[in-house]
C-alpha cells in the first residue's frame, strides 16, 4: 500500500491506459493513406467525412454548430502551437493548474483567479474571478486541473474571446457543455481518451479560417494516416465508451485510497496532505492523482 502511495505522490504526469481492444485497432489498421497524393482532392474528402463523423461523436457533450472550420493537428500540443504562432494579443488563463505547456513557450499568460477571498468550489472551477474581456481566455473542459466539468459562465456570460481545449472528451461521460458565445477555437485530443499519445491525433474548431491551418489545409497538408486513425477509432467507440469501461474500477480505487473520483476516468481528487505537492490550483487544497497505475489493462 505504501509503495502505490509513493507512486501517485510522485507521479506528476498523466498517464493514460492503452485498453487491448485499442491497441488491436491501432496495431492492425492500413497505412495506406500515407501514400495519397497531395493535390488530388482524395485526402480533402477524406477530411471531410471525418469532419462530419466527428461532429456527430461530440454533438450530446458540446455543439460545434458555430464552428463550421475544421483542421487537423498533431495533437493538443500543435493545436496550441497555431494558436499562439498566429496570436498578438495578450492571453489570459482562468486558474492554475491549466496545461502549462503555452506558459512553457511563453509569453505567459495572467491567471484571473487572483482576486480577494478565491477559493475554487468542489475543485472544478475558479470562480470568481476577473476576466478581461479584451484578452482571450484559455479553458480547458473537463479542467486539466482535475478532469471535471464545470460551467464557467455560471455566474454570468463571458464576454472575453474564448480558447476552449476539450482534451479529455472521449474520457468522461456525456455532459453538456455551455459554450460562451465568443469561443473562437475549440480543441479535441485522441491522446487522453484512448492512451493514443505517440500518434499525436488533434482536431481544432474555428468561427472563422485559421490563419495558418487553412493555408496547410488549402495544400492537403496535415498527417492522413492520422485521420485515419481518428476515424477508426469513433467508428468503433462511442464519445462515453472508455468511460463507462474504467468508471466501476475507477470507484474502487477512489474508494480504496478515500479519493474523490473525477469526471475523468484516469484522475482523482483528494485534500489528503500527503498528496501536497500534486496540488495545481494555487486557491484550493485538492491535489489531481493520476490513477492509471492502478486500472490495469481492461478486457
Amino acid at each position: 500500500m505504501n509503495q502505490i502511495k509513493e507512486i501517485l505522490k510522485h507521479n506528476k504526469f498523466v498517464d493514460v491506459p492503452l485498453t487491448k481492444d485499442v491497441r488491436y485497432l491501432l496495431f492492425n489498421q492500413s497505412t495506406a493513406y500515407g501514400y495519397i497524393a497531395r493535390g488530388t482532392g482524395q485526402a480533402t474528402n477524406e477530411l471531410d467525412k471525418l469532419e462530419y463523423d466527428h461532429r456527430e461523436w461530440v454533438k450530446e457533450i458540446i455543439d460545434l454548430s458555430d464552428f463550421p472550420h475544421f483542421y487537423f493537428t498533431n495533437g493538443t500540443t500543435d493545436a496550441i502551437h497555431h494558436w499562439r504562432m498566429t496570436e498578438t494579443r495578450p492571453w489570459q488563463k482562468l486558474c492554475y493548474g491549466e496545461y502549462q505547456y503555452m506558459d512553457m513557450i511563453g509569453p505567459e499568460g495572467t491567471v484571473c483567479c487572483d482576486v480577494p477571498g478565491q477559493y475554487m468550489k468542489d475543485g472544478r472551477s475558479a470562480l470568481p474571478s476577473v476576466i478581461d474581456k479584451d484578452k482571450p481566455l484559455y479553458i480547458s473542459i473537463p479542467s486539466a486541473a482535475d478532469g471535471n466539468f464545470f460551467n464557467p459562465q455560471e455566474r454570468g456570460p463571458i464576454e472575453a474571446p474564448v480558447i476552449l481545449d476539450c482534451t479529455y472528451i472521449g474520457a468522461t461521460n456525456i455532459q453538456k457543455i455551455d459554450v460562451p458565445k465568443n469561443t473562437e477555437q475549440v480543441f479535441f485530443s485522441f491522446s487522453k481518451g484512448f492512451g493514443a499519445v505517440g500518434q499525436r491525433l488533434g482536431l481544432v474548431y474555428t468561427k472563422e479560417p485559421h490563419p495558418s491551418l487553412e493555408r496547410l489545409k488549402g495544400v492537403e497538408c496535415w498527417n492522413y494516416n492520422g485521420v485515419q486513425t481518428i476515424d477508426i477509432l469513433i467508428k468503433n467507440f462511442a464519445v462515453n465508451d472508455m468511460w463507462k469501461k474504467y468508471r466501476e474500477k475507477q470507484l474502487e480505487i477512489c474508494e480504496k485510497y478515500n479519493f474523490e473520483p473525477s469526471d475523468c476516468y484516469f484522475l482523482a481528487t483528494t485534500k489528503d496532505p500527503y498528496y501536497e505537492e500534486r496540488r495545481r490550483m494555487k486557491w484550493n487544497d485538492n491535489a489531481r492523482i493520476c490513477i492509471t497505475p492502478l486500472l490495469g489493462d481492461i478486457e
